[in-house]
């Protein structure tokens, strides 16, 4: 099995000596183009990414040079794909992510200048880019096109368990050991329903049911402290479902 890595920034051939100069790792086309011409056709080939992005007309060259090639090509997000790398990603044929990894999409940008004109082709361009990468995200997760729009817009950011329910991904690495174990449902959990809240422990259980059946205790010999009120009784309700 043979691995390609993008890591770093997504750059032109250009500009990738100029950012290697100031000390920033780049990966450029030709770059992963190199490794893919190293691999023989109907190898299983491993993509490992770890970038914040980058530019998008690179991204999508290596987007297009990983669906041309002639592997079955899995995708490891191993830290981070963001922006140009997040459309890259969806590249593979399968997509996993490390259970630290993160995933991050967001609208496209520029820097632009000159007269009206100028800035109306700029804000044309990104409406295009925009389009393109809603069409390679839907393609991968099968989810609506105004959700998509709306996920770039709030500049989305996915771990790995998010990743897997809405489609980006398809499963963790190192996940083998773990394909029997049951998670907890705390959404089922009447503590979780009533509160947020779980694994409440004893002294905050029994603090609960002594506000919601105070007892009577002596002040001064005289007084009496007085039956606790709860001001709201669905407060009431909840806590007696919690707490029986």
């Amino acid at each position: 099995m043979a691995t390609v890595e993008i890591k770093g920034i997504i750059s032109s051939d250009e500009n990738a000596e100029v950012y290697e100069w100031f000390g920033y790792d780049a990966i450029s086309p030709s770059r992963v183009k190199e490794q893919l011409d190293g691999i023989d056709d109907g190898e299983d080939v491993i993509v490992n990414i770890g970038s914040n992005g980058g530019e998008v007309t690179a991204g999508s060259e290596i987007y297009t040079m990983l669906r041309q090639a002639k592997n079955n090509v899995e995708v490891h997000v191993t830290s981070l794909a963001a922006s140009a790398a997040s459309f890259i990603a969806m590249a593979g044929d399968k997509v996993l992510m490390s259970p630290t990894a993160q995933m991050m999409i967001h609208r496209a940008s520029t820097g632009a200048e000159g007269n009206r004109d100028a800035m109306s082709q700029a804000g044309q361009m990104l409406d295009s880019t925009d389009q393109m990468l809603v069409d390679v995200y839907k393609a991968k997760t099968g989810l609506s096109k105004p959700a998509l729009y709306q996920m770039l817009k709030d500049e989305t950011w996915l771990n790995a368990n998010d990743a897997i329910k809405l489609g980006f991904a398809d499963g963790k690495m190192f996940d083998d050991d773990d394909e029997d174990q049951e998670e907890t449902d705390v959404v089922g959990n009447p503590a979780y329903n009533a509160f947020g809240l779980v694994n409440l422990s004893a002294e905050k259980i029994a603090s609960v049911k002594a506000m919601l059946h105070p007892k009577p205790v002596p002040d001064d010999g005289q007084k009496l402290i007085q039956e606790n009120t709860v001001d709201s009784q669905l407060v009431k309700d909840k806590l007696a479902i919690l707490f029986g």
